[in-house]
């Protein structure tokens, strides 16, 4: 850096002209003296002074300011690209026709595997709510008519010579049977002219149920909610079997006493033994219950 100082001189006066004409070299170049040297720093000190100050701050400002740094160039990466080159044809059969065109060389990129697909889990289906199923109700069965067991009633036995029975006749016998015979013997249940048919009490094994036929409930009478307890006398051979002529109703319900027969003439029974030891007929009470419950 180059600094240039222009110093310019004041004109001389105009009576002062020739002689500064006269002797300029003198004037001019007077460097030695030591007046002249002082009137020249003392007009030009100043601007000196500020010269420099100027080039100072122009400095120290060139200095503070950093350069730019300068953009970096990236270069570019050449791509890679594969390329896969088909196996060529077969050459054709000997003897064959005309030459197979050329097979075109296909270019293939090497393909990314696709990412493995995420099995979600199968939800479990909740079981279905099971409807309550009421029960049908069942119909009402059929009223069963079960006989009662078999119980024998006996003949009350007169403990009294004066005691008569109800239904007695004039010349009976105590101890008889009402719509016994006379002259019959003492202790035999007639029934219907028969006299050897013996009492539960007079037999030594009494007879026991083999086979029970159950009655037909009458259909009139379960309508009008007829119930009851039949009792029905029946004579049981020495065979086992009901002798149905001698069957009769001892205790009645008019609904039902025809039911009762013809159910109780079914039955079998063992046969009863007397005391001797020997088959006897007995006679029996058998109770036939008909109820709707």
């Amino acid at each position: 850096m180059r600094t240039i100082l222009n110093f310019e001189l004041p004109e001389p006066a105009a009576d002062a002209a020739s002689s500064v004409l006269a002797q300029p070299t003198g004037a001019l170049f007077r460097m030695g003296d030591a007046a002249g040297v002082e009137g020249f720093w003392s007009r030009w000190s100043g601007a000196v002074v500020v010269a420099v100050v100027l080039h100072a701050v122009v400095v120290a400002a060139g200095l503070s300011v950093s350069p730019a740094s300068p953009k970096k160039v990236v270069r570019e990466e050449p791509e890679l690209v594969l390329l896969a080159f088909a196996a060529p044809p077969p050459p054709p059969p000997a003897g064959g026709g005309g030459a197979q065109p050329a097979a075109k060389k296909e270019v293939q990129r090497q393909a990314r595997p696709k990412p493995a697909q995420r099995v979600m889990p199968t939800p479990v289906p909740r079981p279905e709510p099971v409807a309550e199923v009421k029960p049908e109700t069942p119909p009402e069965p059929e009223p069963v008519v079960e006989p009662e067991p078999t119980v024998a009633k006996a003949e009350p036995a007169s403990t009294s010579s004066e005691a008569s029975a109800v239904g007695g006749v004039v010349g009976g016998v105590v101890g008889g049977v009402v719509g016994g015979t006379q002259g019959g013997i003492v202790g035999s249940t007639a029934i219907g002219g028969t006299g050897d048919a013996l009492t539960l009490k007079q037999v030594m094994r009494p007879p026991t149920v083999l086979k029970q036929v159950r009655p037909d409930y009458p259909r009139l009478a379960k309508q009008r909610n007829i119930q009851g307890v039949v009792v029905v006398r029946v004579i049981v051979g020495t065979d086992g079997r009901v002798e149905q002529a001698h069957t009769r109703v001892m205790r009645s319900v008019p609904a039902l006493d025809a039911a009762a027969i013809a159910a109780v003439n079914q039955w079998h029974f063992t046969p009863a033994l007397g005391r001797s030891g020997r088959l006897a007929r007995v006679m029996i009470d058998i109770p036939v219950n008909f109820s709707l419950k």
